[in-house]
This record gives C-alpha cells, structure tokens and sequence, in this order.
C-alpha cells in the first residue's frame, strides 16, 4: 500500500475574512441600499417605458397568434417585477407577477383569455405611471380587480 501525502492549501478568502479591517455588515448595508437608491429615480422612470413597451408586445402577440410571442411579454412583467420589488413598488410588483403567471400559463398551452392581459398590462401602465399619486386606496383597488380576473383566468392550485 503507498503512503498517502497530505498537502494543505491555503485558503485565500477565509485568510482575507480574518485580517482586521474591511467593513462591518451594518456598513455594507448601508453603502449598497446607498448605491439603490443611487439609481433610484432612473429606474422608476423606465417603468412607463417598460409598461408602454409591453403594450407594444401585447398588440403584437394578439396580431402574430403565436404563443412564443408570450416571451416578450413575460420578459417585460418580470423586468418591471424585479424594478418594482427593489423600490417597494409593492402593488406595481404584484401586478406584474400576475401578468408573469398569466403569460406563462399561455404560452405553457392555457386557452388565451386577451381581456385578462389587456386589464393587467392597463393596470401595470396606470400603476407605473400615477406610482404614488395612486394612493394606498387606488392601488389596492387596481389590484383587487387583478386578482378577481387572475384567479378566474388560472385553474386553482393546491
């Protein structure tokens, strides 16, 4: 039998993480909501875009009839989603995670209810637009009629 050699590698990173210095947690918190908030105001604005844009594929989908054309729809939403969810947009983010689902359960074979993506992409477009001059109240409004039309579009999951 041969004799085993054991050799050790020094670990890099956890040498690094072990030396004093760097940036407390709290600290690193800190500078990356910093660094969101940075790029606050340019990236709530490219929702109207984003929404319009989305407009634009929806009219293209129902023309073309082709359910891969649902991709740039879906692609949109979840650009708007993750936009939404990063600055608390939290009813704008909603409707866009509802469009996702809609689009989805479309393009995965579901029969195509237009009237369900027309009221979402409508919601999606007023919610980006009025942002906070839609109150509390509004938005939740919008997003009740979303959900009701949701949840008649798409079978329950249990």
């Amino acid at each position: 039998m041969k004799n085993v050699q054991v050799i050790e590698v020094e670990n890099h990173l956890a040498k690094l993480a072990r030396e004093p210095g760097g940036r407390t947690i709290e600290d690193a918190l800190r500078a990356a909501e910093e660094r969101i908030e940075s790029v606050r105001d340019i990236s709530v604005a490219s929702l109207v875009e984003k929404a319009d844009l989305m407009a634009a594929a929806t009219a293209a989908a129902r023309e073309s009839g082709d359910p891969e054309s649902f991709g740039a729809i879906y692609d949109l939403s979840n650009a708007i989603f993750g936009i939404a969810s990063a600055f608390a947009l939290n009813a704008l983010a909603e409707a866009a995670f509802s469009l996702c689902d809609l689009t989805d359960h479309f393009r995965s074979g579901g029969e195509v209810n237009w009237p369900a993506i027309d009221v979402h992409v409508d919601g999606i477009r007023l919610l980006a637009t009025l942002r906070e001059k839609a109150g509390v109240q509004g938005a939740e409004s919008i997003m009740e009629g979303l959900r009701r039309v949701r949840a008649r579009v798409l079978p329950a999951t249990t």
